[in-house]
């Protein structure tokens, strides 16, 4: 199901909030932090935000379960859809948590997330 723009706002919203929280945490604890310490932890918080826009804009990707179960790039048989499964990519915004349609080969019994 395809999330509203009000949703991902939400999500997004909450996420910032708990970063943002966890900054000034950080803030209140250090001990008069030089400039390399401070932009260390912003250069955290930037990234942290960045992977939570990604995962969000991918979570309504429609790569999660094609309309068509792939073929098994081994044996050539046609994969059935096991439901949503999370893997860890790592992309340019750093490591990402993506919830991607699994398809499983009875036959070779490798597994798949589309679209590679």
């Amino acid at each position: 199901m395809k999330h509203t723009r009000e949703q991902k706002c939400a999500q997004l919203l909450v996420a910032v909030q708990a970063t943002i929280e966890e900054f000034l945490d950080w803030e209140e604890q250090a001990n008069a932090p030089n400039l390399t310490a401070i932009e260390n932890e912003v250069l955290r918080v930037r990234e942290r935000i960045g992977q939570r826009l990604a995962e969000v804009a991918l979570a309504d990707q429609d790569a999660k379960q094609p309309v068509t179960a792939p073929v098994c790039p081994s044996c050539g048989e046609v994969m059935r859809y096991k439901g949503q499964k999370r893997v860890d990519t790592e992309s340019r915004v750093g490591l990402l948590a993506i919830d991607r349609g699994h398809y499983y080969c009875a036959h070779c019994e490798s597994g798949l997330f589309p679209p590679g």
